[in-house]
């Protein structure tokens, strides 16, 4: 019996035990209310002997309250604890959430960065080429035209013969 296991928990046995104790006080003012009331009816060696036992019940009573009060304050503390302790592990959930989010955001902000010195560099995607990368191609161009044997060029069209602006102003009568 000094070991027997309760399937209970502790909160559960504490609130049993915060009822007892109030239902004994309450039984324990109902007695002192009916002492009272039999101290002041009956004899002188009787009364005595009364007396002494309504001083009891009145003490123990005293001490049943007093527990009462003091076991209702530790539920509320034990609320407290719990609540607490809760707040404290969604501190702490949020916490290794926080901490999981540092490195990605520190990785898109390298990302942001590396783009934004991109773009201002010039070196995005459809950017105008700059002056010296037009002349490095330029280069390009000329030094595989070197290499190449013979370049075709294009020769214009033919057209067909434009008279001189001298002899046109002959053809004109005057």
């Amino acid at each position: 019996m000094l070991f027997r296991r309760d399937t209970a928990t502790l909160r559960e046995r504490a609130q049993l035990a915060l009822s007892s104790i109030q239902r004994n006080a309450y039984a324990m003012s109902m007695l002192r209310a009916r002492l009272e009331s039999r101290v002041g009816s009956s004899s002188d060696d009787s009364r005595q002997e009364l007396a002494r036992v309504l001083e009891l019940v009145k003490n123990g009573e005293v001490i049943l309250t007093e527990m009462s009060g003091k076991m209702e304050a530790a539920k509320y503390l034990e609320e407290f604890i719990m609540i607490i302790d809760s707040a404290a592990g969604s501190v702490g959930g949020i916490r290794d959430d926080i901490e999981k989010m540092v490195p990605i955001a520190e990785r898109a902000l390298a990302e942001i960065h590396e783009a934004v010195s991109k773009i201002s560099g010039g070196q995005y995607p459809g950017a105008p080429l700059t002056s010296l990368e037009l002349q490095n191609l330029i280069m390009e161009e000329a030094a595989r035209a070197a290499r190449e044997p013979e370049v075709k060029v294009a020769e214009p069209p033919v057209a067909e013969a434009v008279p001189a602006p001298e002899q046109e102003r002959e053809a004109e009568p005057a």
